[in-house]
Parts: structure tokens; sequence; C-alpha cells
């Protein structure tokens, strides 16, 4: 009896771990999600915190977003997005430890950033390590992209996209325009990124008329930048090529406040209630900003549903950079089902377009950028802006970046 029930024992053994392996085999189980980690590399503090603090906030729901659709799935494997972010602390000396931090302390294969011109600070220390990076900003001034950083990717419009939406706007919006005078901040962009933005002014039939106005990142009286400005007089129109609420504001009311009420175009991110704020409402007014109006009813559904995800007013000014960031890169991934950055890296280079926030970004930059398929060109708005109001919401398709 005692060899029967030991035989039988092993018997139902045998057919429940059969059963068990069954279980785990069949198809629709419940997988356990592994995760991916991401670098960012952002200011939280310092002068460009102003922009990009309220920029991570949406990252983090776009992190949310992405992992409560079920995050990515590479080779049959569910992950999780995770972020590392780092504070660059809007500064080089930052902006290179925060690198060295993602890339040896929190063995990232991938990042986000930076944004600004910060990107030569981070790309020496990205590129020998074979982290695929894609930049939130970029002023074409070398040291970010190009042939000699082939780990770099531009997954935004700037700066010449942006350039373009501003002509785009331009012509719309005050048609009889010809001549411009143009402004930017004395970042060390402006060499490389003026020659650049000629180039799409001739385009449409525009010169710049006088030397670009530059100021320095860190000014807070605007009235010798206004001076300059308003003293080209045969500017039809004054283009800020780049720049933050502070200065942007702190110009058009200086200029206002001269008795010059000439067209202003305003750079990328700062929208009518920033200049408003600043400028004041009656400044604010026969210009255009290169900003998305939150919640209108034109931005891509996927936008909105980004915004209605904020803990505080959604309609607050709305950058979606870094959110824009994380959802091209994870598509190039699952494009390439790979989460090594060669292959990732080559998906993108083979793609003609890949889906973005503001909808179907093309891939170029091949002559802007000096290495070919590592920049992205997609619609953006603009927004007209009367007495320290948007008036109209209008999308500007740009198409391939030179």
């Amino acid at each position: 009896m005692g060899k029967k029930a030991l035989v039988l024992g092993v018997c139902i053994g045998i057919v429940l771990a059969g059963v068990g392996l069954l279980l785990t085999a069949t198809p629709g189980a419940a997988q356990q999600a592994k995760t991916i980690r991401i670098g960012v590399l952002c200011a939280q503090s310092g002068w460009f915190s102003a922009i990009e603090t309220t920029d991570v906030a949406d990252l983090m729901n776009m992190q949310k977003m992405i992992n409560q659709k079920g995050g990515l799935t590479i080779k049959g494997q569910k992950y999780d997005v995770e972020l590392a972010i780092e504070d660059i602390k809007s500064t080089f000396d930052g902006c290179t430890a925060a690198a060295n931090r993602v890339v040896f302390d929190k063995k990232v294969k991938f990042v986000l950033g930076p944004g600004g011109f910060f990107g030569p600070a981070a790309a020496p220390v990205l590129n020998p390590n074979k982290v695929m990076y894609v930049l939130g900003y970029a002023t074409t001034q070398p040291g970010a992209l190009g042939a000699d950083y082939p780990y770099g990717f531009l997954g935004n419009d700037a700066s010449v996209g942006y350039a373009i939406v501003a002509m785009k706007a331009m012509k719309k919006e005050f048609p009889n325009a010809k001549k411009i005078a143009l402004v930017m901040p004395d970042d060390g962009a402006a060499p490389y990124l003026v020659p650049a933005i000629k180039r799409v002014h001739a385009q449409y039939g525009v010169t710049m008329v006088g030397d670009v106005v530059l100021y320095p990142n860190e000014m807070q009286d605007f009235s010798p930048i206004a001076a300059k400005l308003d003293a080209i007089k045969d500017a039809d129109v004054i283009e800020h090529a780049m720049g933050i609420p502070s200065q942007v504001g702190g110009i058009v009311k200086a200029l206002r406040e001269l008795g010059n009420k000439k067209p202003y175009l305003g750079p990328p991110g700062v929208n009518a209630t920033d200049v408003a704020t600043i400028a004041g409402a009656s400044n604010a007014t026969n210009m255009t900003c290169t900003a998305m109006t939150p919640l209108d009813p034109s931005n891509p559904p996927l936008m909105n549903q980004l915004l209605k995800m904020r803990t505080n007013d959604p309609k607050t000014r709305f950058m979606a950079d870094l959110p824009n960031l994380l959802y091209i890169l994870t598509n190039v991934m699952k494009a390439a089902d790979s989460f090594d950055p060669d292959v990732v890296k080559a998906k993108w280079e083979s793609l003609e377009y890949v889906d973005t926030l503001n909808g179907k970004g093309y891939i170029g930059g091949d002559l802007t950028y000096g290495i070919k398929r590592h920049a992205i060109g997609y619609p953006f708005p603009y927004q007209r802006v009367q007495d320290g109001k948007a008036v109209s919401s209008q999308w500007a398709e740009i198409g391939v970046i030179p």
C-alpha cells in the first residue's frame, strides 16, 4: 500500500505541474511589466527653469498616459516607462554634471533633452557612451548635433521650423511686411542661426534689415534693446527668434512705450498671456506668438487629453516639448522593436515620418544640422494677439526641415 500511495502521489504531482505549465503558457495570461528607464536633462532651477518646470509636470503626465495605455511592448515583453530626471541648473557645468549622473549613476541608454542652447554641454558625455539623446531645442550652433554626434537627434521644430511658422504667420496676418528687424539672445547661436533664418526669409520673399540685435539672457532692463530696434526705421516687422517670457514681454513693453506699434513676431513657447502679464494688455497687441492655445478646439485630441490631466489650471502656458520628446522616442522604439540605442537610432534614420503630439512629424534637417535624417518637422500653431488676448489660433504645416 505504501508503494501504491507513493506512485499515486507522484502521478498527482506530475499532473498538477503540467496544469501549472499549461496555465503559464496560456495565451493572454497576465504578464508582469518590466521597466525601461529614460533619462531627462532639464532645468529645475536657475533662469531657464521658467521655461521647463511646467513642462516637466506635463512630461510626467505623458509618462502616466503611456503606462496607463499598456506601456511599450518590445519583443513580446511589456515595459512601463520610468523617468530619471536630472536638474541641469540652467548652466553648462550643471548640464554636463547632470549628463554624467544619468549615464554613470542611472545607467540609462536613452535621454530626453536638454533644451535651449545646452546641447553642447551634454553631447560630449552622451555620444562616447552611445547614449541616444533627443534634444528639446537646438540653435544650430555646433557641438550638439551633426556628423560628430551620431547619437544626437532633434525632437522639436527648433529653430528653423519656428522661423518657418513665423513667416507663415506674418504672411497671413501682416501680408504687406517685406523687411524684418531681428532680435535674439546673445548666447553664441547668432553666427550659426541667423544665416539659417535668412534662408527661410528668402523663401518667403523677405529680407532682414540692420544688424541682428542681441541681448544677454540675464538682462532685466530692455530699454536699450528696444531703442536699437526702434532705430531700424525701414523694418516693417520685428522678429524675435528665441527668448523667454520675461525677455519678450520686456522688449515689447519698452517698444510700445517708445511709440513703436510695428507688428511683432514672438518666439516659440511665449504666449499671449505671458506677454500681457509682463508688458501689459494694451502693449501686447499687433503681434503673433508662436505658441499653443491650451484646450483650443484646433489642437490635436491627444494634446488636449494631456492638458486635461493637469492638476492646476489646464489653460496655463503649455510647451509640450518634453512630453513630445517622450512620445516621439517611444514611438520610434516601438517601430524598432528594440531598446538597443544603435537599433533605435537606425530605425529613426530610416523613417519618413513619426507620429508626434502635434501630428505627423517629417524626418529631415540634413542641411541645417549637417547630418542626415536626425531632425523633425511637425505642425505648430501660432496665436494672433490683440490687446493681451489670443484672438485666434492657427496651425502651420512645416514639413521637412531643410
